[in-house]
């Protein structure tokens, strides 16, 4: 059929190009349908990560908010603590009166007391609303808690059940004063409307949140969704411990308006009208988006990172154990004052100490209560010492004092308040063990061209002269 100058032949050649067109037209379509909807997905899952990790900062402030508030609670018990060391002489009516003014003014608290060792506690304010049997149930678990070794020396915290299901948090305040050796105050505070009035009050309320103690549940928001078996779990959890009570905070994101978002079915929406026509508008939109999360991703991370790090230069110049600063940081810092001093011709001394009869502690008694001697010893001599001088532990059972500005006689007078010290276990009269003291050895600077490692030797030097004489002694002591 001839088609040369009819309409059809040139109908046919358009047809043949729009046909192209149209091809190159659905393949740029899927190619950029395709492209959008992995970017969308690749956003759905950065901003899961978003979401993961604006929860683990919530339940991060969370957690450092309720120690807060736990502490706050401590803070009551421990004014009564420094009311009876200063005045352990008060009568019975006077510690009723003040237990009651301090059960009155502070919530959730149900009553205080007094614990000795071996005894039954002795309530200033009996908790109210407690049956009997509930009571003597707390009361043994107040007695069996103070039968652990060292529960004398530090504040104490843990938890327990009574009988008719209620959960009670105890806090333990060990005494000071003469005569009140191995005695402590005790609080009891009702736990469950503690943490219920704590997570009203204070933590977001777009986050549900429960509070375990092992697998016991001892706060659960109204909000807190029960996962089915085998759903996918988005629950950020973090440890919470205050002495001896160890728990973990669990948080859910919640239903917020970030989740609905990022939920298949919007990303499934978003897709279709990229397919109807939206694509670059979507392109644009989504790398816009997704150099947002990056960056507070980074941010976010750079944080997290600095924080590390100054965490593990504390731990580089502080000493596990005691709490003290180690041995590198201290000949740095010993350095540095030594240099000062030279430098303004001022004085300086060191003081090197040694913790006597700790080997027969640690043969006897075991590496534990060593352990307890040593932290025992950081407090005594961090009470001792001014808040210029710089103690620090050098190595095992010696310890190393800075005395800046301070002559050979005024270290002379500090080294014979520390030989005073004796520390008296009540495991060791069992185990015939002496009383654990200190000897202390004196370094000073003298001449111009003296160092610090100078310092150091006649500190030992001191030291070790100090325990000769010491053993000297004790031999020629006449025999009863």
């Amino acid at each position: 059929m001839q088609l040369h100058g009819c309409p059809w032949g040139e109908l046919i050649r358009l047809t043949a190009g729009r046909h192209r067109r149209i091809l190159i037209a659905s393949g740029a379509t899927l190619l950029i349908s395709a492209i959008s909807l992995g970017l969308i997905g690749f956003t759905h899952t950065r901003g899961r990560q978003a979401v993961q990790n604006d929860t683990a900062i919530a339940i991060g402030q969370t957690a450092e908010e309720l120690i807060r508030r736990l502490q706050s609670r401590r803070g009551t018990l421990t004014l009564l603590r420094d009311t009876l060391n200063r005045r352990p002489e008060m009568t019975l009516p006077a510690l009723q009166a003040m237990g009651a003014s301090a059960v009155q003014h502070t919530r959730h608290l149900l009553g205080t007391g007094i614990i000795r060792a071996a005894r039954q506690p002795v309530w200033w304010l009996t908790p109210e609303d407690m049956p009997r049997s509930s009571l003597n149930e707390l009361n043994r678990a107040i007695r069996q808690r103070t039968k652990i070794r060292g529960i004398w020396r530090v504040p104490s915290t843990s938890v327990t059940t009574t009988g008719d299901g209620r959960q009670i948090l105890m806090m333990l305040e060990p005494l000071r004063a003469s005569g009140l050796r191995n005695s402590a105050i005790i609080g009891v505070f009702d736990l469950k409307p503690l943490l219920k009035d704590f997570f009203s009050s204070s933590a977001p309320q777009r986050y549900p949140v429960q509070v375990l103690d092992g697998t016991t549940v001892l706060y659960r928001s109204a909000e807190w969704a029960s996962l089915a078996e085998g759903q996918e779990s988005l629950i950020a959890e973090r440890p919470v411990r205050v002495d001896a009570a160890r728990w973990m905070i669990q948080m859910q994101p919640g239903s917020t308006g970030v989740v609905k978002t990022l939920s298949w079915l919007s990303v499934l929406l978003i897709g279709l009208s990229v397919i109807a026509g939206l694509g670059m508008i979507m392109v644009i939109w989504i790398l816009a988006t997704r150099a947002s999360i990056l960056q507070r991703a980074v941010t976010r991370r750079t944080a997290s990172l600095r924080r590390a790090l100054m965490r593990v230069r504390q731990l580089a110049i502080t000493d596990e154990l005691t709490g003290l600063y180690n041995r590198r940081f201290f000949l740095r810092r010993l350095a540095w004052e030594w240099g000062r001093a030279k430098r303004y011709q001022r004085p300086l001394a060191c003081l090197m100490i040694d913790v006597n009869n700790f080997k027969q502690v640690n043969d006897r008694l075991g590496h534990a209560v060593g352990d307890l001697v040593l932290q025992q010893v950081a407090q005594e001599l961090k009470a001792t010492l001014r808040q210029s001088d710089f103690l620090a532990r050098f190595g095992g059972d010696e310890f190393v004092i800075a005395l800046p500005e301070t002559s050979y006689a005024q270290a002379t007078r500090v080294a014979q308040k520390l030989r005073k010290v004796s520390i008296d276990l009540p495991e060791a009269r069992v185990a015939k063990v002496s009383p654990v003291g200190l000897s202390v050895g004196i370094g000073h600077v003298e001449q111009p061209d003296e160092n610090t490692e100078d310092i150091l030797e006649a500190a030992d030097r001191s030291l070790y002269a100090h325990k000769r004489r010491t053993k000297s002694s004790v031999t020629l002591e006449p025999s009863a």
